[in-house]
């Protein structure tokens, strides 16, 4: 058999073209990638005397293979957020990861309306509300 017989009957005739099954077969070497949530902590310091550090709490979606390569690339992620600059009263303010707080999977990555992204538990709401500010008037 010629590798012109293995091509025709490879082939599946469908008119003035022609589709190849073996183009549409799945790549062995592919890995299903997940999606993942990192919570970081970013810091804010100033050269200011009186200044009082500021942290940003930011949630970031991630696709990886697994669990750890998610974890490299929320540093990765972290690590690119980090600058410094002069403030309007010419005062170096310098932001840095301060920490990776989580990194899970995202439960159900359907991203319908109402899909929730992260959670936590936690028992003690006093501490809880005694660094978020948002807590101080209850629904």
């Amino acid at each position: 058999m010629s590798s012109n017989d293995f091509d025709a009957i490879g082939s599946i005739n469908i008119g003035p073209g022609t589709i190849d099954p073996r183009e549409f077969q799945a790549d062995a070497d592919a890995v299903e990638l997940d999606y993942y949530i990192a919570v970081l902590v970013l810091e804010a310091t100033s050269d200011a005397a009186n200044h009082k550090p500021w942290y940003e709490e930011s949630f970031v979606l991630l696709k990886a293979e697994s669990e750890e390569e998610a974890t490299e690339k929320a540093a990765e992620h972290g690590k690119q957020q980090e600058t410094s600059y002069q403030n309007e009263n010419h005062e170096l303010i310098t932001w840095k990861l301060k920490k990776i707080i989580e990194v899970k999977p995202v439960e159900d990555a359907t991203f319908d309306d109402g899909t929730e992204l992260y959670s936590r538990f936690f028992r003690n709401y006093e501490a809880y509300s005694g660094f978020e500010p948002l807590t101080e008037e209850d629904l």
